[in-house]
């Protein structure tokens, strides 16, 4: 009887006599069926599409069982889900020889019909009637050279249809509703920034007392061309691994199996990876593509940041209810109204639509005796040090007041601040001074009686009889849909 390090150059030896000799039949899945299960005699190429951190089964010792479950693709169509069954220190190195998206040769898998019980709940949807099994007698070894060419360029497919995912709009303002979905969501974003991995203790109850498990976690900043602030979290290590090759600002990642979480320390919806979860790097689909182009075209400073314009998953009030709220209170709070500017005068003199403020400490700059400059006397010593130029002192912003109107009224003077004003126009202050009245005017009617939702902040401040109103975000179109049905219906 062999160990187990003994059977592996056992079967070094036997792939070496194989490749002289007898050459092992090369099966397809498309060949295999539910109706006949049982042991294939022979070798299946394909990638791992997918691939999770080995669980052992509680036992005794001597008969401890571990279990490696990965994800299998051999060509367009078709993907199975694979169970290797050894006991823990064989099924360790095992696993250590491959990983995501290597190209594997399994041999001598065994065909099983695969099962509706619980266990599917913890493994990825595949399209077969089968799944595999392997056991002491199979052997699973990674791929490279011409052979491996022939599967690689499947690990860009992505595992459902292209078109079948939610934007990051609809996870932050229907995530009430997607947290319910228990098979998880699609998603298609880019890869905005990858986080540190951390170490954290849970606490796990046992059958007598508890027990304080050490896990990593990984969370994945994600962006598409209209939100940013959305971040994916990690919990399995060899998902980990995986994630921490994705590249910030070029990898667009297409997500199946993914759970709809709130994220309570940052007051938003976000994701979850789970055993059900896939991922393809840059799927070959119109939908990647055009996304690509989207976010190398946008500055990420100009994308709805749910996270920091966020605290945003807001009630949604009426004007009225606005107006009802500022006669009321007296506190800073946020809502969400969605309406239309009744008021936007672009095209009016230049100093209602931009404003000088002060470099260093962003106060609107007044007329002094002649000449324009920062009446706070600390900014004024700043200035001494620096070479007398306006231009190092001051800078030129958005700065509007404008109206918003919907069915049950209109609030009158609120303010329209630099940073939402330059996402909304999309364009700088410089740009703005350039255009001629004719282009204002055109700007203006372009958002003028539109439907828009906003993110509004009512603020108190001890300076003004009365709160401050102002927009602090702008939406994208999309968030304007008030049920999620009906954007997939």
């Amino acid at each position: 009887m062999y160990s187990f390090d003994e059977r592996l150059i056992t079967m070094d030896h036997e792939k070496s006599s194989q490749s002289m000799g007898a050459i092992q039949r090369v099966i397809k899945l498309n060949l295999l069926s539910s109706d006949n299960p049982g042991l294939v005699d022979g070798i299946m190429y394909g990638i791992v599409i997918g691939k999770v951190e080995m669980r052992t089964l509680e036992g005794s010792d001597r008969h401890q069982r571990s279990v490696l479950n990965f994800t299998f693709r051999d060509s367009i169509k078709d993907f199975v889900n694979v169970a290797y069954w050894l006991p823990p220190k064989d099924l360790i190195i095992i696993s250590s020889k491959f990983t995501i998206g290597d190209v594997v040769a399994i041999h001598y898998p065994v065909v099983k019909t695969k099962s509706d019980d619980k266990a599917h709940i913890y493994t990825p949807w595949t399209p077969l009637s089968i799944e595999l099994s392997l056991n002491e007698k199979s052997y699973v070894e990674k791929i490279e050279g011409p052979k491996a060419k022939q599967y690689e360029s499947l690990v860009s497919i992505p595992c459902r249809a292209g078109n079948d995912y939610y934007t990051l709009a609809q996870i932050v303002t229907h995530g009430e509703q997607l947290v319910k979905k228990n098979d998880g969501i699609n998603v298609l974003a880019g890869v905005q920034q990858i986080g540190a991995l951390k170490t954290i203790r849970i606490r796990r109850q046992r059958e007598t007392d508890y027990d304080n498990e050490e896990k990593q976690l990984l969370e994945i900043l994600l962006f598409d061309g209209e939100t940013s602030g959305v971040w994916l979290t990690f919990w399995d290590s060899e998902q980990i691994k995986f994630a921490q090759r994705w590249i910030p600002e070029e990898h667009i990642i297409f997500c199946v199996g993914l759970r709809v979480r709130y994220d309570e320390y940052r007051k938003v919806y976000g994701l979850t990876a789970t055993r059900q979860s896939l991922f393809t790097i840059n799927p070959d689909t119109n939908e990647s593509v055009q996304l690509y182009e989207s976010m190398r075209s946008i500055s990420i400073d100009d994308l709805l940041n749910v996270t920091i314009d966020g605290g945003f998953n807001a009630t949604v009030v009426t004007i009225r209810e606005l107006k009802q709220y500022l006669s009321d209170n007296n506190s800073t709070d946020t809502f969400i109204v969605q309406c239309f500017l009744s008021h936007l005068d672009l095209d009016g003199p230049l100093n209602q639509v931009i404003t000088k403020r002060c470099i260093f400490c962003n106060r609107s700059i007044r007329d002094n005796n002649g000449f324009k400059e920062c009446t706070e006397a600390e900014c004024r010593m700043k200035l001494l040090e620096q070479i007398n130029d306006e231009n190092l002192s001051t800078k030129e912003v958005f700065s509007l007041n404008v109206h918003l109107t919907d069915h049950t009224g209109t609030i009158t003077n609120v303010k329209l601040g630099d940073d939402v004003a330059r996402k909304m126009l999309k364009c700088s202050v410089d740009e703005f001074i350039l255009m001629t009245d004719e282009q204002k005017t055109k700007l203006k009617w372009t958002y003028l009686l539109e439907k828009i939702r906003f993110g509004i902040q009512i603020k108190n401040n001890s300076n003004y009889a009365k709160p401050i109103v102002r927009i602090a975000c702008l939406f994208p179109r999309e968030y304007l849909t008030s049920s999620i049905d009906d954007e997939q219906s």
